[in-house]
């Protein structure tokens, strides 16, 4: 059994009896049903009864000096023990004791010898009925406590309208107490006012229904309130006897809902007089509300697109490339802000005519501060939009040729020396004058010379590429911004174009112009450090063009200007060089020092002057690289070392060609066609040819790079990574990209000796390479301590001056090179 939490006190019991044997039997008669308490005699009784009230008293008749009758009528008249129950005992028979114990007061009546089971039942009804009196009593003081402090006037008044009971004890509601009002007419409560409102709702509450309903209380006075008003009819034997009246001060709220009732009028009103177009949504984006404006722009109507998603209704659209734009209500109810309206945004309408809106959106949130919606409110900014750009345009273009003007160019010029200065780049200004223009506009007039000053800059324009800009300074000064140059002698090729195309003659109503421009270059970082100096300088270097006698350009720098006539020179007898095959390969061995053997060659270009003078690969190679020459001339080498390696094969030396290929080579989308062609001329076997790529040319397009690997693969050559730990030093493509071997760069084993860096760094790459099971080669091997270590910790491929210096064919000799005399223990 689970014990329950008693809700009451636990009642006590007085016994008062003479006799103890008495007293003993009746206490083990109520043994555990309530605390017992025990007098001998009638004061003792009193008294205890007065300190301990109990709940229910069991008191012998007949007693000494105070007999049972006395001592309840004493009980009764005190006011502190007036409620304790009271049974009386006798051993007496005979109804006229029970019948005087009843009349004295007593609620039971027991006969000695007590008979136990009937003692406990009377005693425990008894004390059943004392806690639910108690719960009564407690019940009604809490309903009446309730009742005294609810905020509501509640009365209860006879079919005769006269008051029986009201709640309000200090008159808050009519100035009247509730004890005072006892007994006061309705009427004589309420004004005439108040009761001609009241009385045909009294009527039909008479006539046995509850009616609710708002009573202005006192309409003219300033006690004028708002109630609601409840009348429920009380019914007594089938008739109503009276009526119950129940009044709730609702002033406050009648006036806050007409004052939001006149807010809302006054917003739709503002709504749907604006010129700007409004649509509200709930937090799902649902449209709950639209203006007449919206509908109008959107082409629905409100009733139509009231529950449906913000974009069906208001579809966004990038007016640059037409793509959908989530609308901006979304993002307002997600980050819970307002958003600014989407630059170059396209409202779709419902008949899918577009055009250009601006917007705002922000969130609505009720009493409590969440999210319950949003509301964006937008307008159509075509002709704003329009005017803007026109505006913009006018601002920072040359009226008579539409170039950029001074502003524009100034603004072009700031920002392309800041990306030059963190991309390490250069930016060339080419000032361009036009050579005797006053006379000729003197001769034909200015209208006609604003004509052909327009066909200028339409030439000049055609002929420069997109990335570099053309403005004109005024007059028959234009100025040409090259950003971003990687090189300067760019600036150099688009001067020259220039030059070219301000050549061909220009036709005016029908006459032939010949026009010339004298050009001035300058370049940032090299010759000038700001805005200002780079265009000084261009002037200085155009007056010297002009100076120089017209039709031609000068640098600024005579340097740069002896640089790019040099380059000029370089790329001609590179040209040549291509055209009457004055390149040579040379081949430079690869050793197994643990061997003692050479096992490969390295094939390396060499160029002849035009004075036979041998140039370096430093030289040529990056002007190669830069004018696109290093694709046909990277194609020439390979086939060279593949049929010389053929050659060798058939000569009884078995040596695996490696060939250095370039960037583009590579990228090239044929490039694994041109290995198979050429390896089908030279009949050279492809096992026998290892093709050396950088890193850098495998990471610039990773996955371009992959598939092409994958195609040499098939084709059976080798492949090996050159310069490895100089560029990228990704461990992710060792693992995606298909490769053979791993070249230790000469960077590192030139300085192993002297630095630890390297020395680690080596100890890295050949554990690196061991573990992907790639052959290792070193580079650069000078000397023999160097070529020790390197065998101890593992890599035995090796090529360098000690052991051989690059050379013709015609030179090898396939006697053992120098430093292959002996081979070289290793691990």
């Amino acid at each position: 059994m689970f014990a329950v939490e008693e809700q009451w006190p636990r009642p006590t019991i007085l016994i008062v009896d003479d006799a103890i044997e008495n007293i003993k039997l009746i206490s083990h008669a109520l043994y555990g049903m309530a605390d017992l308490l025990f007098a001998t005699n009638g004061p003792d009784a009193l008294r205890i009864a007065d300190s301990s009230r109990p709940d229910l008293v069991i008191l012998d008749i007949e007693m000494p000096g105070m007999d049972g009758y006395e001592v309840c009528n004493a009980l009764k008249a005190n006011p502190y023990t007036s409620e304790c129950a009271v049974i009386f005992i006798t051993a007496h028979e005979g109804t006229s004791y029970e019948t005087q114990s009843l009349a004295a007061g007593g609620i039971d009546f027991l006969t000695k010898p007590i008979n136990v089971p009937i003692c406990r039942l009377r005693v425990q009804n008894q004390l059943t009925l004392k806690r639910q009196k108690d719960e009564l009593a407690q019940t009604r003081r809490d309903l009446a406590d309730l009742v005294h402090h609810l905020p509501s006037f509640v009365a209860f008044w006879g079919a005769d309208t006269v008051n029986r009971y009201c709640n309000d004890q200090l008159g808050h509601w009519f100035g009247i107490s509730a004890a005072r009002m006892l007994g006061m007419s309705l009427d004589s409560v309420l004004n005439e006012e108040t009761m001609a409102q009241l009385r045909p709702h009294w009527v039909g509450a008479m006539e046995g229904r509850t009616i609710s309903v708002e009573v202005t209380l006192f309409p003219s006075s300033a006690r004028r309130r708002i109630a609601q008003t409840t009348l429920v009819p009380n019914w007594q034997m089938g008739v109503v006897a009276g009526v119950l009246m129940v009044l709730t001060d609702i002033t406050d709220r009648i006036t806050a809902e007409r004052a939001l009732w006149e807010e809302k009028e006054r917003m739709r009103i503002t709504l749907n007089s604006i010129g700007d177009a409004v649509i509200a949504t709930d937090q799902q984006g649902l449209v709950t509300f639209m203006n007449p404006i919206a509908e109008e722009m959107t082409g629905w109507y409100s009733s139509d697109a009231i529950g449906k998603p913000i974009d069906n209704v208001m579809e966004l659209r990038d007016a640059n490339n037409g793509h959908v734009l989530r609308n901006p209500i979304y993002l307002a109810l997600k980050e819970e802000r307002i958003v600014g309206m989407a630059l170059n945004c396209n409202l779709v309408a419902l008949s899918g005519q577009q055009s250009a809106v601006e917007d705002s959106a922000a969130p609505i949130r009720n009493q409590s501060g969440e999210i319950s919606g949003a509301i964006i409110v937008f307008r159509d900014a075509s002709e704003a939009r329009a005017m803007a750009i026109k505006m913009s345009y006018l601002a920072s273009h040359d009226p008579l040729t539409g170039l950029p003007n001074r502003l524009l160019l100034q603004d072009r010029i700031s920002h392309g020396l800041q990306v030059a200065r963190w991309s390490q780049t250069h930016v060339a200004m080419l000032l361009l004058d036009l050579d005797y223009f006053k006379f000729v506009n003197d001769s034909i007039g200015y209208t006609a010379g604003d004509d052909l000053l327009r066909q200028v800059a339409h030439r000049l324009e055609n002929e420069l590429s997109a990335t570099g800009t053309i403005g004109r300074l005024g007059g028959d000064e234009f100025v040409v911004l090259l950003p971003e140059l990687r090189s300067i002698t760019e600036a150099d090729e688009v001067a020259t174009s220039l030059l070219a195309a301000m050549a061909e003659p220009f036709e005016l109503d029908g006459n032939r112009f010949d026009l010339s421009i004298s050009v001035g270059i300058s370049l940032f970082p090299d010759d000038s450090s700001d805005e200002e100096t780079l265009m000084r300088h261009a002037d200085v270097a155009m007056h010297r063009a002009k100076q120089d006698g017209r039709n031609r350009y000068r640098f600024f720098s005579t340097e740069l200007e002896d640089l790019v006539l040099s380059r000029h020179l370089l790329e001609r007898h590179l040209r040549e060089a291509l055209q009457e095959n004055r390149f040579e390969v040379f081949y430079q061995s690869k050793v197994n020092a643990r061997e003692g053997r050479v096992i490969g060659a390295e094939a390396l270009v060499r160029m002849y002057s035009t004075e036979g003078e041998l140039l370096s690969p430093g030289r040529f190679i990056p002007l190669a690289e830069e004018t696109g020459l290093i694709v046909p001339l990277g194609k020439m080498v390979l086939e060279i070392a593949c049929r010389q390696a053929a050659s060798w094969h058939e000569q009884g030396h078995a040596l695996k060609m490696s060939v250095n290929i370039a960037a583009a080579q590579f990228a090239a989308g044929n490039f694994p066609e041109v290995v198979a062609e050429v390896l089908d001329h030279t009949g050279l076997n492809p096992d026998m040819l290892e093709l050396e790529i950088t890193e850098g040319t495998l990471m610039s397009e990773a996955d371009a790079a992959r598939e092409t690997l994958i195609e040499l693969k098939a084709l059976g050559v080798h492949v090996s990574l050159d310069d490895f730990g100089t560029g990228y030093s990704s461990l992710a493509y060792l693992k995606r990209f298909p490769l053979d071997t791993l070249k230790i760069d000469q960077s590192f084993v030139r300085d192993m000796l002297n630095d630890k860096s390297d020395m680690a760094i080596i100890q890295t790459i050949i554990a690196l390479g061991q573990t992907l099971g790639m052959e290792l080669v070193a580079e650069g091997v000078e000397q023999r301590e160097q070529a020790e270590i390197l065998a101890s910790m593992g890599c035995h491929i090796m090529q360098g001056y000690l052991y051989d210096k690059p050379k013709p064919a015609s030179d090898w000799s396939f006697i053992e090179p120098t430093g292959v005399a002996r081979s070289i223990s290793g691990n």
